[in-house]
């Protein structure tokens, strides 16, 4: 093809999207191999044009040709090559980079950006996603800086408003990439929802934040034999939640005991993989903090909670 038509932008474009997934190899090798794929091709033009080729391409047919050894290369992580497809198509392709933290948003988000617009005006409520953008500024009003990021979920994309002291104590966090859960308060007034945070923090803290006990449910049958893996397990991630053991009887009776505070934990994602691998899927659970923070006090009800509101 005509190295001016198919040149280094876009083959690299080509091979970030995903279009050159078919050839074989990965996007990592493929982008490795572009200078070399270049100089080559340009060779061959050269030769085409003074009208030279060599003997063995006059008795090969293509199909017939030996391929040349690549480089070959480590795949590139896969939260930058999501990235990519989303920088060059606008969408994901091969996933999405919030797949590994599903079990935490589906755990410990209260709502979707699908389910903003349906929430009361001014309600209070708990959403996790990604950090896609970060615009920082000065209000026209105030003349105080402001910080406006978008969150991306499974579902779409909210605005996040961060002002005067919330711009100081958030503004670390919002930064492209983060995966964050906020608790924010729903605006309704624009044509779509916007949330003003009130808490906010990593979502890989929100086992810890959010997580009022930790109960470890297997048959009785099953957890004598592991009692003392279980228990060293569980010393491995020693904090200060509640750790219960639901046992489950061969006539269907629960027995719940609580473990000695020796035998608190702190709960996070990777104490869940690791009990559900010695025990099986659906052993670990969670029960979650629902409380929400209060609605923080606007302007115009300070001055009448102060006795200077219009009479």
């Amino acid at each position: 093809m005509d190295t001016r038509a198919v040149n280094r932008k876009v083959l690299e474009a080509l091979i970030k999207s995903g279009a050159c997934d078919s050839l074989g190899e990965n996007r990592a090798t493929l982008w490795h191999a572009v200078d070399h794929t270049l100089t080559r091709a340009a060779r061959s033009a050269q030769d085409r044009a003074r009208g030279q080729t060599s003997l063995f391409g006059l008795l090969e047919t293509p199909a017939d040709a030996p391929l040349e050894s690549i480089s070959r290369q480590p795949e590139w992580p896969a939260a930058e090559r999501l990235a990519a497809e989303k920088e060059l198509l606008g969408f994901y392709v091969t996933g999405h980079p919030l797949t590994p933290f599903l079990p935490l948003l589906q755990r410990y988000a209260l709502a979707t950006t699908a389910q903003l617009a349906q929430l009361p005006r001014f309600s209070i409520t708990r959403i996790g996603g990604l950090i896609t953008g970060v615009q920082q500024g000065l209000s026209k009003k105030t003349q105080k800086p402001y910080a406006l990021a978008t969150l991306e979920d499974q579902d779409g994309t909210v605005q996040l408003l961060c002002l005067n002291e919330n711009f100081d104590k958030f503004r670390d966090l919002l930064q492209p990439k983060a995966v964050l859960l906020v608790t924010g308060e729903v605006n309704l007034g624009d044509d779509r929802p916007k949330l003003f945070p009130v808490d906010m923090l990593p979502l890989e803290e929100a086992p810890r934040r959010f997580t009022k006990q930790v109960h470890v449910r297997v048959p009785t049958v099953e957890l004598v034999p592991k009692l003392d893996a279980v228990r060293a397990l569980v010393t491995q991630h020693r904090g200060k939640t509640p750790l219960l053991l639901c046992l489950a009887q061969p006539q269907g009776e629960l027995v719940f005991i609580e473990a000695h505070e020796d035998f608190f934990v702190l709960p996070s994602l990777r104490l869940q993989n690791d009990l559900e691998a010695l025990l099986g899927p659906g052993t670990y659970y969670a029960q979650v903090d629902l409380t929400l923070p209060p609605k923080p006090q606007r302007r115009w009800e300070k001055r009448a909670a102060n006795g200077n509101g219009a009479s």
